[in-house]
């Protein structure tokens, strides 16, 4: 996975709240890597983990944030990653799984204000605006694009989030 793969692109903070989290040794985890900067992660036990495809899913996920760090664990021991959370009044872009469908305006109007998740099947978050409006199960709100570069701007829905609703 590359890092930055989710950035933040516009917040009502002077700067955005973050908190260390603890990562599982990859031994017991099963993780192959480290979370890189820019990863959205989700809790996991006691610990974070990065996000898979298909989520974040309201009811199942509890995000707490975008790593700002790159996770410290080993294979054998525990570490920590630092995470941006995931308040209110933050907004994220992020590429789409495939530009072809955003790039006129008629195409992202078609998507503005649906409700998706995030697709991670090449390696690189991207959201997968594909896969249809579900606002009761899909975590991220787009809520606006640029056509040209193929990227999204979203926020997350407040009832998958750590602080936020109904996990």
């Amino acid at each position: 996975m590359a890092k930055g793969d989710v950035k933040i692109v516009d917040s009502v903070y002077s700067s955005v709240p973050t908190r260390t989290y603890k990562v599982d040794d990859r031994t017991t985890s099963g993780a192959s890597a480290t979370i890189k900067p820019g990863e959205p992660v989700k809790k996991s036990g006691n610990f974070v983990i990065a996000l898979a495809t298909g989520d974040p899913e309201i009811g199942t996920d509890l995000v707490v944030g975008i790593a700002k760090s790159e996770s410290t664990e080993t294979s054998s021991a525990d570490g920590t990653v630092e995470v941006y959370r995931p308040l209110p009044g933050i907004v994220y872009r992020t590429a789409v799984t495939t530009p072809a469908n955003i790039d006129t305006a008629a195409e992202l109007l078609g998507i503005l204000n649906d409700s998706v998740t995030y697709d991670l099947t090449t390696g690189t978050y991207t959201v997968d605006e594909d896969e249809g409006d579900d606002p009761d199960v899909h975590g991220l709100i787009i809520i606006d694009g640029n056509t040209s570069e193929g990227t999204v701007d979203y926020i997350f829905n407040q009832n998958c989030v750590q602080g936020g609703g109904t996990i």
